[in-house]
């Protein structure tokens, strides 16, 4: 390569004409460009929280943190478009929590950012009525199966739902392939959990659940986070799930 440092630092044979703007390497073509990504793994772009000295700054720095500052503006606005983020607790999540209040309901919704608050798609259905539906996490833990189900009507007998999954005739085949445990166990001697909230970290309790009841019937007087988390759990492993005490 010549010493020359006029020249492409690749080949050395002509004039440079690119400089790469993560690492300053000078080189003349795109051929160059290549060859110096593939040797220094360099993926030539700029480290904008780079420090660059006074002295040092160039149009081409000023006009890339130009850039920078519109993409943030561009983030805020699109953040503040999204009517979920935008509402937030004054909007839709108020809604949900009045509704909730009036069946007696104790939903606790987290602040927008968390993932439970993000990935909840409970809605409510009819607003003067405010009938939910609602987001369930159904967790088989005897076969270590976990499923989502999204906006499922509150009126939903919790038997008919769990058909869905595990009657030997009736549910979906590669659910019920999933599930042979359970598929093969009456629907009847199965036990629907809802872990008990506001319970210390420490401490867990499970609400038993009446298979032939509505969600919205078994939900009545419980506390939980952001949607229903329910425990599908085989007549032997009962005793592993200690559960709160009616009342």
């Amino acid at each position: 390569m010549s010493g020359d440092e006029s020249k492409c630092e690749l080949c050395g044979k002509v004039q440079w004409k690119y400089k790469c703007p993560r690492c300053g390497r000078k080189t003349c073509c795109l051929a160059c460009v290549k060859q110096h990504k593939e040797e220094t793994g360099c993926n030539g772009v700029r480290d904008k929280t780079a420090f660059v000295k006074m002295k040092d700054m160039n149009d081409m720095h000023l006009l890339s943190d130009y850039r920078m500052l519109e993409d943030i503006d561009r983030a805020v606005d699109n953040h503040n478009r999204d009517p979920l983020r935008r509402q937030g607790v004054n909007g839709v999540v108020n809604n949900l929590k009045k509704f909730a209040e009036k069946k007696g309901i104790k939903v606790r919704f987290l602040p927008y950012p968390m993932s439970k608050r993000k990935n909840n798609s409970t809605r409510l259905t009819g607003y003067r009525k405010g009938q939910f539906l609602w987001h369930l996490e159904i967790i088989f833990p005897q076969s270590e199966v976990k499923y989502t189900e999204k906006r499922v009507h509150e009126d939903t007998c919790l038997y008919d739902l769990l058909k869905t999954f595990i009657h030997p005739t009736e549910s979906d085949p590669v659910k019920r392939q999933m599930l042979k445990a359970y598929s093969s166990t009456p629907i009847e001697d199965c036990q629907i959990l809802m872990q008990e909230g506001g319970l210390p970290a420490n401490i867990r309790r499970f609400h038993k659940l009446d298979q032939n009841k509505s969600l919205c019937e078994n939900l009545k007087g419980k506390e939980f986070i952001e949607y229903p988390t329910l425990h599908i759990v085989l007549p032997d492993s009962v005793d592993k799930y200690p559960l709160t005490l009616a009342t």
